[in-house]
């Protein structure tokens, strides 16, 4: 079970765009203004303005939860292919997880659902940030790749004669 690693040229690629977006929209952002007549008596404090603070932090959405939900469940397809094809060690072996690792039934499963739950809180971290765009993008190119994992796995145990 190969992984191969053609993503990383579009992930640099997106992360390289939005590096250059942020500056771009500094540059085109409109001259401050001042609100204060110029007949007023000049005030101590109107140069301290707040920011509006937000009521409550950004939360997931519907399609967030999906996203994440289509990720753990590739993770737990990926578990299975894998383990389905080392019972056959006559024709598989695992290639980039180190095989004490995969060879351990509930340390293989328990490091699935790590991932799965790394991906949670960075996704969730992401959002509480404010960068929303960036989780959906990383979120869409993980569960591509282990889209492409998942089908491969399958594709190969299809491929063998089982018993």
């Amino acid at each position: 079970m190969r992984l191969h690693f053609s993503i990383f040229p579009i992930l640099a690629a997106l992360l390289a765009a939005s590096a250059h977006a942020q500056p771009a929209m500094l540059l085109e952002a409109p001259a401050p203004t001042s609100a204060v007549a110029s007949s007023a008596p000049p005030d101590p404090f109107a140069a301290i303005q707040l920011a509006p603070v937000p009521s409550e932090k950004p939360h997931l959405h519907l399609s967030d939860w999906a996203a994440i939900a289509g990720g753990a469940t590739l993770r737990v397809l990926d578990y299975t292919t894998t383990e389905r094809a080392l019972s056959y060690p006559q024709y598989f072996h695992e290639d980039i997880l180190p095989s004490a690792l995969v060879h351990n039934k509930s340390g293989f499963a328990a490091f699935q659902a790590a991932t799965v739950g790394v991906d949670i809180v960075a996704y969730r971290s992401l959002v509480h940030h404010n960068l929303r765009s960036v989780a959906v993008v990383a979120q869409y190119l993980y569960d591509s790749a282990m889209l492409f994992q998942v089908v491969s796995n399958y594709q190969t145990l299809g491929r063998v004669p089982l018993r």
